[in-house]
């Protein structure tokens, strides 16, 4: 991020205190992965390049937990992160001198005033940018898409939306007037958490006071960057797109999961630039009537071959996975609603039998991907030993699939890559997970770019994980050093605490067959 002269010109920075003094928690970013955004431009009717060989530009990339894990991911891709933070930008470098990755390299620097000969890029990623930076540097980085993207990629970039976000800019401006402007960063967070007491008990109004109570537990850093920080610039998705055509750039999709998505009726025979007008305008609506408070926008070159709508025939061409349980019975029989739930607690209601089936397929196969063949060749199969394929129509079955891809229960891919199915005799983490649990500060990232809240003990196992000890030996170790600090653990409660992280550690795709490289991970 830049400063201004007097002139209006752009100033360099050498580095951006507040993010210095409360970094921004530096995580894996799912909706970021090129694999998934490749999957969604598809959708959209747009060919993106091959993530495995692509070359990769974050803006705004922390200490590197989003990038990081990309790089370990593809070898043959290459992965250059720029971040303004001193301090965060050093401790990326040294977490990737740590690990030894060789395709992978933060600058710290000003998006705005990019170091030379950075050459093109098939992604360029710009996650918590976009709307917490002043309008020039707005167009500073819609210019670096324009200038740093290949012929045929992608960029995401995220921001904040007028819609959903009128109603919350309240709360934002009575923690700037009721904070001290001079404080530090973590002052001025722990001075807005007594002012959100104050207001839980002043204001009435259902989404402020929800708001707020999500607030009290948050981050810091995100209280701080998102309510006391000095932008944060929401915007009509008719503005953004406005932008980007002065930029030569246009909107390609969403990213972000999505429950409701554009229909065009009576589009046949328009031509391509007057079906992009309609959708446009369409997405706005979207915006206005569902009350839309954040976008990650996928945004391609202007004379780029225009995309459309997403459409449901395109999922023949992708690979899907999904982590979800369900605690009802499954019926495979009749078309009763019944809900499956990520995670992170996300339900998603199916009624369709094969979609179920579906369902619990790629939940069996996490974190691998099927293609939509095999896919819907194990669904095939699953329906007739249940005695239920005979009403199976393949078109029927796909868009049953189709919302459930839009709304992220089913997450699309064009990356089949195998993982380990289940723990070895000597169980062996990946480097990069290994690093990861022995760094204070840094969170473990699952195969599937998904963030693992691990306890100490689960840190320390993941941490001991280099293929040399037996799940025995590693209950020994743990059991010594949980009855040295907590007391009262028995054999039998550590070994099952062991077996079960060991296979959480093999679902999340962090295990391998092999031992990695030497070193400290």
């Amino acid at each position: 991020m830049s400063g201004l002269s007097r002139a209006g010109t752009i100033v360099a920075m050498d580095t951006l205190a507040s993010y210095d003094e409360l970094p921004y928690d530096s995580l894996p970013l799912p909706e970021t992965q090129p694999d998934f955004l490749a999957a969604v431009a598809k959708l959209h009717g747009f060919d993106a390049p091959d993530p495995a060989q692509a070359r990769i530009l974050e803006l705004g990339c922390a200490a590197g937990g989003n990038l990081i894990p990309l790089a370990w991911r593809w070898p043959g891709a290459e992965c250059v992160g720029v971040e303004l933070s001193r301090v965060q930008a050093e401790a990326g470098t040294d977490f990737i001198r740590r690990l030894g990755l060789f395709n992978a390299r933060i600058v710290h620097g000003d998006l705005a005033v990019l170091p030379a000969g950075l050459g093109e890029f098939d992604y360029i990623l710009a996650h918590g940018v976009f709307s917490w930076v002043p309008p020039t540097i707005q167009r500073a980085l819609l210019d670096v898409c324009r200038r740093h993207l290949a012929p045929h990629g992608v960029a995401y970039i995220s921001f904040n939306v007028t819609a959903g976000w009128a109603r919350l800019l309240p709360l934002r401006t009575a923690l700037i007037e009721r904070t001290a402007g001079g404080l530090s960063a973590p002052e001025r967070c722990a001075e807005a958490r007594r002012v959100l007491d104050e207001l839980e008990t002043e204001w009435t109004d259902p989404l402020l006071l929800k708001e707020i109570a999500y607030l009290k537990s948050a981050a810091p850093s995100y209280l701080f960057h998102e309510y006391l920080a000095e932008c944060n610039t929401p915007m009509r998705f008719a503005e953004f797109a406005a932008q980007l055509d002065d930029h030569d750039l246009r909107y390609l999709g969403e990213a972000g999961p999505r429950h409701a998505v554009v229909e065009l009726e009576d589009a046949w025979g328009l031509i391509p630039e007057s079906m992009t007008g309609r959708w446009l305008d369409a997405e706005a609506a979207l915006d206005e009537a569902h009350a839309v408070r954040f976008r990650r926008a996928l945004i391609a070159h202007a004379d780029a071959p225009c995309a459309q709508p997403p459409q449901s025939d395109a999922l023949a061409g992708l690979a899907f996975y999904a982590d979800l349980r369900s605690d009802d019975e499954i019926d495979l029989e009749a078309a009763n609603e019944q809900v499956f739930v990520d995670p992170a607690g996300g339900t998603f209601p199916v009624v369709h039998p094969a979609m179920k089936a579906a369902a619990m397929i790629l939940s069996a196969a996490y974190p691998a991907a099927l293609t939509y063949p095999d896919l819907l060749a194990a669904t095939q199969h699953a329906m007739t030993d249940y005695d239920a394929a005979g009403n199976f129509d393949e078109a029927v079955f796909r868009e049953a699939l189709f919302p459930l891809v839009m709304a992220h229960g089913v997450m699309p891919s064009v990356d089949t890559m195998p993982y380990a199915a289940e723990p070895a005799d000597r169980p062996c983490a990946h480097a990069l997970a290994r690093l990861q649990a022995k760094s204070p500060g840094w969170t473990v990232s699952g195969a599937r770019h998904v963030a693992l809240d691990l306890d100490a003990p689960g840190r320390r196992l993941l941490g001991l994980l280099d293929g040399s000890r037996t799940l025995d030996e590693l209950t020994g170790i743990l059991r010594d050093e949980l009855t040295d600090t907590a007391g009262g653990q028995t054999l039998e409660s550590v070994q099952a605490m062991t077996h079960r992280m060991v296979w959480l550690f093999a679902r999340q795709g962090l295990l391998t067959e092999r031992p990695g490289p030497p070193g400290p991970p």
